[in-house]
C-alpha cells in the first residue's frame, strides 16, 4: 500500500489530464474526475485481480476530509437557497417539487413493488429516489458558468427536494422500523439539525460582517463547517440537513450576501476534485451485478418519474418551455445522501435494509455516471452556458515548448539573455461567448410588470419585441424614472411606449475586440445584446461586459 499522500498527489495528477480529457470530448470534468477515483478505487482493482492506488483503509482514513469537503458543498448549496430567488419563483418551485416528489415516488413506489419489494422496502425507495446529487449538479453549473431560468430554478429545487426526503425517511424510520413508535423521537431528529444550523447560521452571519479580509472569512466558513457536522454526529442527527440550513441562515441574514459564497469559491476547487475522485473510488462497481429486478425497476422508473414529475410541475406553474423539456434531465444525479440514507438503512433494518443498500449503491453508479451528463445537457440546450465554454480549451504551449521556456526563464534567471517571439491567438467571436437565452419583454406589458421584471432580473435593461417576436428597443432602468414615480402615467404606459433605441448591438460575426471597444466608448453600459447579421430585428443573444472581461483575461 502507498502512503495516503503519494496516492493522493499521484490521483490529483490522473485528475489533471481526466479532466482535461473530458472536456476536449464534450463531457463535464466532474465525470473525469469520477472515471479517475473509479480506476484508482478497491472496486475496480478486485473485479481486474490489482492492486488498488486507492485502498478501503486509507479511504477510510479520510473519512474527516470527505465529511468536511461535503459540507462545504452542502453550504454552498444551501447558501443558493436565496430567499430573494424564492419570491422571484414564488409558488412555481413548491408546485413544481410537489409534482417532482410525487411523480417519482408513486413511479418507484409501483414500479419495484411490482417486482417484488415489500410496502415498506417500496417506501424507502420511494424517499431515496427523490433526492438529487447537490455536489454533481453545482459542478456541473459552475463548470458551465450557466445563467438563466433553469440554474435559477435547479439548485433551490433540490434543496426542497432533498429536505423533502429527510424529513419523510426520518418519519418512516421511526415509525416503519420500530415497534415503539415514537412522535417526539422523530421531531427531535428534524428540528435538531435545523436548530444547529440556524445557530451556526447567525454566527456565521454576525462574523462576516466583523472580518475585514477575505482569508479571515474562509477560515470562518471552514471552522463553522467542521464545527456543526462535528456536533451534528455528536448529537446523531443529520449533519447534512444541519449544514445545509447554516448556510441558508448565513447568506440570507448577511448585509453581504454574495461575499460568503464568493470568497469561499477561491478555496474550494481542489477539494471538490478530491471529493469526486474519493466518490469515484467509493463506486461498488460490483452492485451493478446484484442489483437485480428491483434494482432495474428503481433506475428506470425514478429517471421516468424525474422527467415526467418536473415536466407536469413546470407546466402546472406556468413555466417556460425550456423549464418543462430540461429540468427532468437536469435532476438526475444522485449520490452522497442517497447513501446516506441507504447506509442508515443497512445499520438498523438487518437483512432487507442490507438488500436495499446494494440497490441503491447499484443506481448510484449509474446516475452518478449519467447525471452530470444530462445536466450539462440540459444547460446546454436551454441556451445558458456561452459557446466558448464548450470549446476544449488548447494548451497554450506543447510540452517541448514548455520544456523550451523553462529553459529560457532559468538563463534569464543567471542573467543569459534570451529572446522569445509571443504568438498572437486567433480572433473570438461574440457567438462564441454569448448566451442565446435571452429574458425579453413583449411591447404590450404594463408599466407595473416591466418594473417586477427588472427587479427579478439579473440586468438593468431588457428587450422589448412586437408580436412578430422583432427587436423594437430595450428598456432601461435608468430611462424610467421619471415614469416610475408619476403615478398617473403608470397606469397608462406599456412597455413599447419606454423603450430605447440607444443600445449596444453587435452580431454573432463581430470580433471580441469590437466588443472591447464598445464598452469603452459607452462605460455606461455593462450589457450588448446579439442580433442577427442579416436581420438586425432579431435578438439572438446577450453578452455581459464580465463575459468579454473574462474571455479577453483568457486570450491574454
Amino acid at each position: 500500500m502507498l502512503p495516503i499522500l503519494l496516492s493522493i498527489g499521484v490521483l490529483y495528477l490522473l485528475a489533471i489530464g481526466a479532466g482535461r480529457l473530458s472536456a476536449a470530448i464534450g463531457i463535464p470534468r466532474v465525470t473525469g474526475y469520477l472515471v479517475a477515483g473509479i480506476a484508482a478505487g478497491p472496486s475496480l482493482s478486485a473485479i481486474l485481480g490489482l492492486p488498488a492506488l486507492f485502498t478501503h483503509k486509507q479511504l477510510h482514513a479520510l473519512a474527516p476530509v470527505h465529511d468536511i469537503i461535503l459540507g462545504l458543498i452542502v453550504f454552498t448549496i444551501g447558501g443558493s437557497f436565496s430567499l430573494r430567488t424564492i419570491r422571484k419563483i414564488g409558488s412555481k418551485l413548491f408546485r413544481i417539487s410537489t409534482f417532482d416528489v410525487g411523480s417519482t415516488a408513486l413511479l418507484v413506489g409501483f414500479g419495484t413493488a411490482l417486482v417484488g419489494a415489500s410496502p415498506l422496502e417500496a417506501a424507502f425507495l420511494c424517499i431515496i429516489s427523490i433526492t438529487t446529487a447537490p455536489a454533481a449538479t453545482q459542478m456541473v453549473i459552475r463548470e458551465c458558468q450557466s445563467e438563466g431560468q433553469l440554474t435559477d430554478t435547479v439548485l433551490p429545487l433540490i434543496v426542497i427536494n432533498n429536505l423533502v426526503a429527510i424529513t419523510v425517511f426520518i418519519v418512516i424510520k421511526n415509525s416503519g422500523l420500530s415497534a415503539d413508535v415514537s412522535v417526539v423521537r422523530a421531531l427531535v431528529e428534524v428540528f435538531e439539525p435545523l436548530v444547529l444550523g440556524a445557530i451556526m447560521g447567525v454566527v456565521i452571519a454576525i462574523m462576516d460582517q466583523r472580518l475585514t479580509r477575505q482569508v479571515e472569512r474562509q477560515i470562518l466558513v471552514l471552522a463553522s463547517v467542521a464545527v456543526t457536522t462535528g456536533a451534528a454526529m455528536l448529537l446523531d442527527v443529520f449533519p447534512m440537513l444541519a449544514v445545509l440550513f447554516a448556510g441558508m441562515v448565513a447568506v440570507n441574514a448577511t448585509p453581504n450576501r454574495k461575499r460568503i459564497l464568493t470568497d469561499l469559491s477561491g478555496i474550494d476547487y481542489p477539494f471538490y476534485v478530491l471529493f469526486f475522485i474519493m466518490a469515484g473510488a467509493e463506486l461498488h462497481l460490483e452492485s451493478l451485478v446484484h442489483m437485480g429486478g428491483i434494482g432495474l425497476a428503481y433506475v428506470v422508473m425514478r429517471a421516468m418519474g424525474k422527467y415526467i414529475g418536473c415536466r407536469l410541475g413546470a407546466k402546472a406553474a406556468r413555466s417556460s418551455l425550456t423549464i418543462k423539456t430540461w429540468l427532468g434531465p437536469a435532476m438526475l444525479a444522485q449520490a452522497g445522501l442517497a447513501i446516506g440514507l441507504a447506509n442508515i438503512l443497512a445499520r438498523e433494518w438487518p437483512g432487507p435494509g442490507g438488500a436495499l443498500q446494494t440497490v441503491v449503491l447499484a443506481s448510484v453508479v449509474v446516475f452518478e455516471m449519467v447525471g452530470p451528463l444530462l445536466t450539462r445537457l440540459a444547460l446546454i440546450n436551454a441556451g445558458e452556458v456561452p459557446v466558448l465554454n464548450l470549446l476544449a480549451q488548447r494548451s497554450p504551449v506543447r510540452y517541448r515548448e514548455g520544456l523550451h521556456q523553462v529553459i529560457i526563464h532559468f538563463k534569464n534567471a543567471f542573467g543569459i539573455a534570451s529572446t522569445s517571439n509571443a504568438k498572437n491567438p486567433s480572433d473570438i467571436l461574440i457567438g462564441h461567448i454569448m448566451r442565446t437565452n435571452v429574458e425579453v419583454l413583449a411591447n404590450v406589458t404594463p408599466f407595473n410588470e416591466v418594473l417586477k421584471a427588472l427587479g427579478h432580473s439579473r440586468y438593468d435593461r431588457l428587450p422589448v419585441v412586437n408580436e412578430q417576436n422583432e427587436l423594437v428597443g430595450v428598456i432601461k432602468y435608468a430611462d424610467i424614472a421619471n415614469t416610475l414615480y408619476d403615478p398617473g402615467l403608470r397606469n397608462l404606459v406599456v412597455a413599447g411606449e419606454i423603450t430605447t433605441e440607444k443600445f449596444l448591438k453587435l452580431t454573432p460575426e463581430d470580433t471580441l475586440e469590437s466588443a472591447m471597444t464598445a464598452l469603452k466608448d459607452h462605460p455606461n453600459d455593462a450589457y450588448l445584446f446579439v442580433v442577427d447579421k442579416d436581420n438586425p430585428k432579431k435578438l439572438v443573444g446577450v453578452v455581459r461586459q464580465n463575459d468579454v472581461l473574462s474571455t479577453q483575461m483568457r486570450r491574454l
